[in-house]
């Protein structure tokens, strides 16, 4: 599917996103979601544990997320090294990124998310605590925030460990950059927390909110086409690029897979309600599935 046909479909893609869009916006009122996320969403404490060590974990949580992208990633001064794929040429790109380039890839903008959530979740946890009142603003936004993130999670592990490193491995293309420290923090550890915060506060996510993350991918899409067109002349990911035979088919699928992992979150959390260990249990045998913090060539 990553060929190029003799017809570039660039503008056939961008009405794609555009439509996409619209039709987000449209779903978005006519669900009326602003009410449904003030009635139900993130929680600012849990049944299980203590209010003050929810809010201190959510607190450490973006903080590492922020913590990983200024020090580990924009001011380090080393940079980092990925391949790209060059838009000019059509071709593989080695690169090594210095300072806010660092931040182009989706993987950084899955960390930047839940950094944002965390700071939300962790703002709201310590307002409960001091019974400060929360204003519907800031919980809407917590919850559209932690469904977001949620499905990019879900999302980004799953295409490193089987899509990613894989194809790495066949092409033998060097890939041990993705078990650096940052690249752990973003690939590994955004996942298992956001997942642990839900296994413990258990949140009222409804399936609609899968518009949330769905938007965020037409957000970055759009974003990966400036900035390969008028910005740094790359696609960090070849699937991306809207000049490819199929690309229609792959970005309607990019569409419905990070919906579609957040919709599956809601329906593993609907079994927190009913039976609250097989839910956890069932989180955690999920997660371990789709993380790697390990090169597979070591398990031989």
């Amino acid at each position: 599917m990553l060929t190029y046909g003799e017809k570039d479909n660039s503008k056939i893609v961008y009405f794609l996103i555009f439509v996409l869009s619209i039709l987000c916006i449209w779903y978005s009122y006519s669900m009326d979601l602003y009410e449904k996320l003030i009635q139900n969403g993130v929680s600012p404490s849990s049944d299980i544990g203590s209010p003050i060590l929810i809010a201190v974990f959510r607190t450490l949580c973006a903080y590492l997320a922020f913590h990983s992208l200024l020090f580990w990633m924009i001011l380090d001064k080393k940079g980092g090294f990925m391949y790209a794929h060059s838009h000019e040429k059509r071709d593989l790109l080695p690169l090594r990124i210095y300072g806010l380039t660092r931040m182009v890839p989706f993987s950084s903008w899955n960390a930047i998310v839940f950094s944002l959530t965390f700071i939300s979740l962790s703002i709201i946890s310590w307002m409960s605590i001091f019974e400060i009142n929360i204003p519907n603003v800031l919980h809407v936004i917590a919850s559209i925030l932690f469904s977001i993130s949620l499905g990019m999670t879900t999302l980004t592990a799953t295409i490193v460990t089987y899509v990613i490193i894989p194809g790495a491995v066949k092409s033998r293309d060097d890939y041990h950059y993705l078990f650096e420290k940052h690249q752990q923090v973003m690939h590994n550890w955004v996942l298992i927390l956001i997942i642990a915060d839900l296994i413990i506060t258990n949140p009222s996510m409804l399936p609609e909110f899968a518009v949330f993350p769905i938007s965020m991918a037409i957000i970055y899409a759009i974003f990966a086409y400036i900035y390969a067109n008028w910005g740094g002349g790359f696609y960090v990911y070849q699937f991306i690029d809207p000049r490819l035979k199929y690309a229609t088919i792959i970005m309607t699928l990019l569409g419905i897979l990070i919906g579609a992992f957040y919709i599956l979150t809601v329906l593993i959390s609907y079994l927190l309600e009913l039976n609250y260990i097989i839910g956890s249990l069932i989180f955690i045998a999920w997660t371990y599935s789709i993380v790697l913090f390990k090169d597979p060539k070591s398990k031989n």
